[in-house]
């Protein structure tokens, strides 16, 4: 920012406020020596404690969620382990049943008379019964069958369609393979896991019954129990349901409903971080091979209470050392800045013109060094003032009243014009016409000391200097035009064509016949393109590298040089590119961007 727009933007400020204004960008650098070193200190002590707090807490919180996350995953082995084998002694007992022959007759069996079924009742208690006690956790055995000539007990042996439709189907789905069921009975206010399993001759599509075990709740909230302390257990269902639960209250409900869990419980096993509620819970899950999930959750709150404990004690102590180090580091700073407080009152004396400085006992370090070094200086300055101060002002004085001769561009127009008359008075056709072409030519080029023209200017300042070489060569030169005239209001940075026309012409040339020019101007997309092209006697490779490596040539603006001020002004992407064949001829194309930003083109030229 500038004087001038900080004075427009400070205008109409009160002195207060203008003041403020302008020492907030520069606030540290108008502190104290001491200040600046208390500051900086303190920020030495501060930063170091600050990284160790937040590296300790780091590094303390992923150890103690990696040693959770692997007990857990210990719990969490052990909890489906044990469920599995649970569940797996209750499926050996429907493949008791699955594989007993005598049962399968007597449920298939058409009856006729009532005396006929006894036997078959007989034997159904007596299996289901020894069942039952030796297995006090089951509520109930069930077979439901379509059979309507076998009477139903209403316990062990009841109809098909008294059986809930869901169960049904999933057991008639699941061919003959146990499928797990939460059933809660609204009626006497129980709840159990249903094991439905559907019973068939030799084809799994023809099944002569649906065996139904229910085992009570109890049982599978015995294998989690003693993992609820500090953590909560849940085990649901493939939907999501709560089938066990240390909290009674979701037994039965929608787990999703309590934790939108359900998109980051998509593999056989995993754990990840939620924020719920604006808690943050750590989850890990497993899944059990009858489609149930085990999920563990923990808050970070409880996870991590001894750490954040550790962490206020620590930060109650570098608290106290950083207290205890500012105080020190103010003593230190007063102590360093008052001899250089003192020297500077020396140097503020020299400023005001008294360059009689006292001796003051600084010390040997390097602030006593300065002030020794400071006095003497005082002193040769106070020589150098007597002796050659009056002298060099004289001598100053006598150089100022010279002034450099500047050529004035009216005074160059002015004389061409007038030689101009005077060889159209004269009669000399030639002199007039060349003198007026020259004329044209550096009014556009020097264009008032701008570095921007017209295309149209542009062009105009080549056929101008075209025209003047055309006297001189005499029928040599042979220019052919193919412009898009719709670009003629373009701006371009000036003298970037006419250098190419010269070397054209006093390079180029190499039989009496002349040379054909070719000057061409057309929009490529985003791009502009200027080409210059001849048949003349074309340069070798090296040649042309020599060209390009040279900033300047007999012309006065090179290759290098166009090339230059083209990447200067519009960018790297833009430039000349010239292709050359010895004895065919010479193609320049210049390319410049067909709407350069004018703001950014004018900062690059005063940069350049």
């Amino acid at each position: 920012m500038n004087i001038e727009k900080i004075s427009k933007r400070t205008k109409g400020m009160n002195p207060i406020t203008r003041r403020l204004f302008l020492f907030r960008p520069h606030w540290f650098a108008n502190l104290r020596l001491r200040n600046k070193l208390f500051i900086i200190f303190l920020l030495v002590s501060f930063i170091p404690c600050s990284v160790l707090i937040y590296y300790s807490y780091t590094s303390t919180r992923d150890t103690i969620t990696e040693q959770t996350y692997a007990s857990l995953s210990g719990t969490l082995n052990q909890i489906n382990t044990n469920l599995e084998n649970r569940l797996g002694y209750y499926e050996q007992l429907t493949n008791i049943l699955y594989m007993d022959a005598q049962l399968r007759n007597y449920l298939s069996n058409d009856y006729e008379q009532a005396f006929y079924y006894i036997d078959a009742f007989r034997y159904i208690n007596r299996t289901m019964s020894s069942m039952m006690i030796s297995n006090s956790n089951l509520q109930g055995i069930t077979i439901y069958i379509d059979n309507k000539t076998l009477y139903s007990d209403k316990q062990y042996i009841r109809y098909t369609e008294e059986l809930p439709e869901r169960v049904k189907q999933q057991a008639l789905d699941a061919a003959g393979s146990p499928v797990y069921t939460h059933i809660e009975d609204p009626q006497t206010g129980s709840s159990y896991v249903t094991l439905a399993r559907s019973l068939s001759y030799f084809s799994l599509s023809q099944p002569y019954g649906i065996l139904t075990i229910n085992i009570d709740d109890k049982e599978i909230y015995s294998l989690i129990e003693k993992e609820n302390v500090n953590k909560s257990v849940y085990i649901i269902d493939e939907t999501g349901r709560v089938i066990s639960s240390g909290d009674a209250a979701m037994k039965g409900n929608q787990l999703f409903d309590l934790y939108p869990i359900q998109g980051d419980i998509t593999l056989s096993s995993g754990k990840f971080d939620k924020r719920i509620d604006g808690q943050e819970l750590f989850f890990t899950y497993k899944k059990l091979r009858n489609g149930w999930t085990t999920v563990i959750t923990v808050p970070y709150d409880e996870l991590l209470a001894n750490t954040n404990k550790a962490t206020k004690r620590i930060v109650w102590v570098s608290v106290t050392v950083i207290a205890v180090a500012a105080l020190l580091i103010f003593v230190t700073a007063k102590v360093i800045t008052k001899r250089i407080e003192g020297l500077l009152q020396q140097i503020r004396k020299v400023e005001r013109g008294n360059f009689q400085v006292q001796r003051m006992p600084m010390g040997n370090d390097e602030i006593g060094q300065l002030s020794y070094a400071f006095q003497k200086m005082a002193a040769r300055i106070q020589e150098l003032i007597n002796e050659v101060y009056v002298k060099e002002i004289a001598v100053k004085d006598s150089e100022l009243t010279t002034l450099q001769a500047q050529i004035n561009p009216h005074f160059l127009y002015n004389t061409l014009s007038s030689i101009s008359s005077l060889a159209l008075k004269e009669g000399s056709m030639q002199v007039y016409q060349m003198v007026n072409h020259l004329s044209k030519y550096y009014r556009i080029s020097l264009n008032k000391g701008k570095r921007v023209v017209l295309l149209e200017q542009e062009i105009q300042l080549v056929k101008n200097y075209v025209s003047i070489q055309a006297i001189r060569f005499r029928g040599m030169l042979h220019m052919h035009y193919d412009l898009d005239e719709s670009l003629f209001n373009r701006t371009v940075i000036k003298l970037i064509l006419q250098p190419f026309i010269e070397n054209c012409i006093n390079h180029a040339i190499w039989s009496e016949s002349g040379i054909n020019i070719i000057v061409k101007l057309k929009a490529e997309g985003e791009d502009l393109l200027l080409q210059v092209i001849d048949d003349g006697q074309g340069m070798t490779r090296k040649r042309l590298e020599e060209a390009f490596n040279k900033a300047s040539n007999q012309s006065g603006y090179g290759i290098k040089n166009v090339d230059d001020r083209i990447k200067l002004a519009y960018g790297e992407r833009y430039g000349v590119v010239i292709f050359s064949r010895l004895g065919i001829g010479t193609n320049v194309t210049i390319r410049l961007p067909l709407n350069p930003n004018a703001s950014e083109l004018e900062t690059r030229l005063n940069i350049g």
